[in-house]
Parts: C-alpha cells; structure tokens; sequence
C-alpha cells in the first residue's frame, strides 16, 4: 500500500515537471489517471511537506523551490558557494559569528558556520537544527514565502504548543513576520540563547529562498550603534544582491 503511495505521489512530480507548468486538481487527475479524491490528499501532503506550491487556496499547483533544489549534485556545496563570499565579509567587518541556515520543515538546520574569533562566543555546529520561529534565520526565510506557504508555518509551529498558548504565539509570529517582511531584516534576541542577538536576511537575491545568513552577537558586544551598522550593511547586501539578479542574463 505505502509503495502504492508513493507511485501515486511521483507520477504527479513528473506530470508537474514535464509539462513545466501550473496545473490544477482536475488536471492532475485527468494526467495521472487518478480519482480526484486520491490526487487532493497526495498533493495536499506534497504541499504541506513544502515540495509542491499551490497559487492560493484551490489554486493550481506547481513544483516549488524545496524540490527543484534536489536537482543539484552537493546541494549544500551550491548554497555554500554562493554565500561564503557575504558571510567572509561580514566576518572580515564584524568578527562575529556567521551562520548560514535553510528552512527544512518547521527547522532551520545550520549548513555552515563561520567563527567569531572573539573568546566570548556562542557557536553552533553544522547540521544542527533550532525551531524556525526561534531564530532570526528561521524568520528572515518564512517571512518572504508565499501567503499561504507562511500560514501553514505559522499553523504547524503554534499547533505544537498548548492550547493556552496558541493564540498568542500565532500573533507574536505573525507580527513579527510582517515587521521582517517590511523592514528587509530579522532579529532575534535571547531566544535561542541567552545572551546572544541575532540578525539575519534571506538569499532570496542569490536564489536561495529557504536560505538565509545571520550575525550572532553576544548583547554586551552590541550597543546600539553597531547594531545600526550592522543593519546598513545587511540592507546594503540585499541591494546589492538584488541588482546584480537584475543584471544576470537568464540561462536560455
């Protein structure tokens, strides 16, 4: 039954990723010559696992980011390649410790860290992982996914909670969230570790939408007119980044 399963849920991919395009419930099931009914339940997990977008609520579906990521041979090599260059700079400017994380579930896992060489210093190692709310790396990523990518999130994290604290932990997210959004950077502060603060922006100008950097900076070490700088140069790399994604001809 499961292998019967998983049948059904790879002739979808590879309907989404021949045709190249998004294609509706209906659709789907008329391609894969499968029920409505078997279709919906299979996407709505691929969706949910992050592996498939939907447009809006009863929308089309199309292969997301998360999945066309699988392609690349050493997917964390690729992502490493393309940030180490920021997170060098940072380091060299700051010499603070720079992490670089992706969003895999309700987690952000840590692909590569560059230590501070400061004696006081809070480091994680790579392939840890930290709950995406908690973090500033977490939220940089799910503050720019689509709307109702983010609501799930948002669902899924607060449902772990008790039911007492649901509801205002939903609100603290999702404000916190739309600030991100809005002012182009996260920030997180003694919530992963006393202690330490933690600013970060997304990949998105690299291409890498579940990928995002931070600075961790033990609070005795910011005042707040590094913290300011910190914030201008963080806003200045996403420019940066953004114009040269604008300039790049596309591959044909």
């Amino acid at each position: 039954m499961a292998i019967a399963v998983l049948d059904k849920a790879f002739s979808i991919l590879e309907v989404l990723a021949r045709t190249g395009r998004p294609l509706s419930l209906a659709e789907l099931s008329e391609e894969t010559r499968q029920p409505k009914p078997s279709t919906f339940r299979i996407l709505r997990s691929l969706r949910d696992l992050g592996y498939v977008d939907q447009a809006e609520e009863r929308g089309t579906y199309s292969l997301s980011e998360r999945l066309n990521s699988l392609r690349e041979y050493g997917r964390d090599e690729v992502l490493r390649a393309k940030a180490l260059p920021l997170m060098e700079q940072l380091q060299e400017k700051f010499d603070e410790t720079i992490n670089l994380g992706v969003l895999e579930g309700l987690y952000v896992r840590y692909a590569h860290v560059l230590e501070t060489t400061q004696a006081l210093r809070s480091i994680v190692k790579p392939g840890a992982r930290d709950a995406f709310h908690t973090t500033a790396l977490g939220r940089a990523v799910a503050a720019y996914l689509p709307e109702t990518q983010q609501e799930r999130l948002v669902a899924k994290a607060v449902a772990l909670e008790p039911a007492a604290k649901r509801r205002a932990l939903k609100e603290r997210l999702e404000t916190e969230l739309a600030a991100t959004r809005a002012r182009g950077w996260a920030l997180e502060e003694e919530e992963t570790v006393s202690g330490v603060t933690c600013m970060a922006i997304p990949l998105i100008e690299l291409g890498e939408p579940l990928a995002a950097i931070s600075v961790s900076v033990p609070v005795h070490r910011f005042p707040p007119a590094r913290r300011e700088d910190l914030r201008q140069v963080l806003l200045e790399f996403r420019k940066e980044g953004a114009v040269r994604r604008k300039n790049t001809p596309a591959t044909p």
